[in-house]
């Protein structure tokens, strides 16, 4: 297994929900940013997104999503000189799922989504992920991809029976999508994880580590499996990943941890044999120095 389909298979979306909203020219809208992840996609028409601290505006076009992964605010409009509104007077415009502003004018449809992802979980994966994805409609986009946005805009036009669930897989659907066009698309990821993946190297030591987190592995054995020498594989994995080969495995191994200690039915010995610790005590140890808490306490605490 490779290691974004390990950590996305532990993913799970909470909290879901979703807005469409029509504005017509002239409009403008800002947020102060909330926790959480954001997702805005475009059905029809043009924006400009700005953030603090952003390079330059962002000129949006029909059929660009982007995500927020972090609290930054945004500024969202059609034209710099629009007046922009705060998104709590926009919400008052609400009814039900939609929302529509604006003078009048030439009309833009947007979908917008915010969900949460388990903080411990989603770790490994927004460590290696800038705080503003934008994926453009020309960029790397599958066909498995585009179908999913196509899916998306036509629930939020016309929702069913059962549509918070549809949306709900649609929205962890956009985001393992838009994850993969990022790691395809020119000037992706380069470093962590993620940027290791396209390393042919470092890629096979990787996925050795977490199709079998508990084997006993030395930098000599992981340097073995990636078919380089000990020092060049340490100085590489390190310069890349940003990490030393046994720290990342160290990480890995707890944060799989943390996945069988919330299942609540795995008792504690085998859930330090599973992760490579063949003593109770030393698992506590490792655990307690990287999360702060004993094993004992994040199950009872989950």
């Amino acid at each position: 297994m490779d290691p974004l389909t390990d950590i996305l298979a532990g993913l799970r979306i909470r909290s879901a929900n979703f807005t469409r909203m029509d504005a017509s020219a002239p409009w403008g809208v800002t947020s102060p940013g909330a926790p959480g992840l954001n997702f805005v996609l475009l059905v029809r028409g043009s924006a400009i997104l700005t953030t603090p601290g952003g390079p330059q505006p962002i000129a949006l076009r029909s059929g660009d999503v982007f995500f927020k992964l972090d609290d930054t605010p945004y500024r969202l409009y059609d034209h710099e000189d629009s007046t922009l509104i705060d998104c709590a007077d926009v919400e008052k415009l609400r009814v039900g799922n939609h929302i529509q502003i604006g003078g009048g004018g030439a009309l833009s449809t947007f979908v917008s989504g915010w969900f949460e992802l388990d903080a411990l979980q989603a770790r490994p994966l927004l460590r290696v992920l800038p705080s503003l994805l934008h994926l453009k409609l020309d960029q790397h986009r599958s066909l498995a991809f585009q179908s999913v946005l196509e899916m998306l805009a036509l629930e939020t036009e016309s929702p069913g029976m059962g549509s918070e669930a549809v949306l709900s897989r649609l929205f962890e659907l956009l985001f393992v999508h838009s994850i993969r066009a990022y790691s395809l698309q020119p000037g992706g990821p380069t470093h962590g994880w993620l940027g290791a993946i396209a390393d042919r190297h470092l890629a096979r030591a990787l996925q050795a580590m977490h199709g079998n987190p508990a084997e006993d592995w030395t930098v000599e054995s992981l340097a073995r499996m990636a078919g380089m020498s000990r020092s060049g594989f340490a100085a590489r994995f390190k310069t890349i990943v940003g990490q030393a080969p046994l720290e990342y495995l160290t990480q890995w191994r707890m944060y799989c941890a943390t996945r069988l200690l919330q299942r609540g039915d795995v008792a504690l010995s085998e859930v330090s044999r599973q992760v490579g610790y063949e003593s109770v005590a030393a698992f506590n140890r490792v655990f307690r120095r990287e999360t702060a808490m004993t094993p004992g306490a994040f199950r009872k605490r989950r």
